[in-house]
């Protein structure tokens, strides 16, 4: 069935008649009250263009069987996906009762099914083990080494691109895109429950980690001290609801480039309970500060026209 799919594809509507009979026939070989959808006649549907409808599932159902939909639900190009909850039961029950038999007495080609899901199933795992609080510090601690392609063009540029860091809002852009490319679940701006007359809203919050992430820019020394009262006042709101959040990681983008006080801001930060690490990061000297950028781009603006 899936070589004669295969065919139709390849020929496509060189040889139209052939693709409408496959196509029949994918059809009458379809069972919609059938308990689970059989993985091999979904693939062949899907290389003929053929839509069956949403796939049933079912992680009782026959051993391979349920190794097929796995694989088949990782296929680069299938566009059917059920939910994460379904497919992880359906990954587990394999999981399961591959661990629980013994593999070397089946054909090879069903015990290199069997050991694709497996290995698969380590692969997520080890993944999500890796992605702790640690990952989250390991690669702020990066900021300043991704801005050596931070664009601020010279003037003498017929149209120059000038990307600014003025305040706490583009510096949390900036975090969002570094963060959501490997944490998934991450919240912005999560509202917290509310403690007396005050509402309370992190910057970011990552659930599976417990982790919430403070944001905070810097535009002279002196600021430096008023975010540690900041930071030291909002712990209690922040961490009043564990079963959420435990623990917060402070962000500070020094405009200043104020580098004598990151050391004593660093420490007294991290003694406090519910604080497991501070990143403070400094203007790149490509930048100007953050009074003068507003200026410069007006005087490039203008030269423009």
């Amino acid at each position: 069935l899936v070589g004669l799919a295969l065919a139709a594809n390849h020929f496509g509507t060189a040889h139209k008649q052939f693709s409408v009979w496959m196509t029949d026939v994918l059809r009458s070989l379809w069972r919609p009250n059938a308990p689970w959808t059989d993985p091999l006649r979904t693939y062949a549907a899907h290389l003929c263009r053929v839509d069956l409808g949403e796939p049933q599932i079912d992680p009782a159902a026959p051993l391979l069987y349920c190794a097929a939909v796995d694989w088949w639900f990782t296929h680069d190009e299938n566009s059917a996906s059920p939910s994460a909850d379904r497919r992880q039961a359906l990954r587990s029950s394999v999981v399961e009762r591959t661990l629980a038999e013994s593999v070397g007495r089946r054909s090879p080609h069903e015990a290199a099914l069997l050991w694709r899901v497996l290995r698969c199933a380590v692969s997520e795992e080890t993944t999500v083990a890796l992605r702790t609080r640690h990952t989250v510090a390991r690669l702020l601690s990066q900021f300043e080494a991704c801005l050596r392609r931070w664009r601020w063009d010279s003037e003498k540029m017929n149209f120059p691109v000038r990307w600014s860091i003025r305040s706490e809002r583009e510096v949390q852009d900036i975090l969002w895109l570094m963060l959501r490319s490997v944490f998934d679940d991450i919240k912005d701006e999560d509202a917290l429950p509310k403690l007396g007359h005050s509402f309370y809203k992190a910057d970011f919050g990552i659930p599976s980690l417990g982790l919430l992430i403070e944001a905070k820019f810097v535009r002279s020394a002196a600021d430096f001290k008023a975010i540690e009262k900041e930071v030291l006042q909002d712990l209690v709101p922040y961490l009043r609801s564990p079963e959420r959040y435990r623990e917060v990681l402070v962000f500070i983008y020094d405009d200043s480039s104020s580098v004598q006080e990151h050391d004593v801001t660093a420490r007294a930060l991290c003694s406090a309970p519910g604080v497991v690490d501070v990143v403070i990061v400094s203007r790149p000297s490509l930048l100007p500060p953050a009074a003068l950028q507003d200026e410069s781009q007006k005087v490039s603006a203008g030269a423009s026209k």
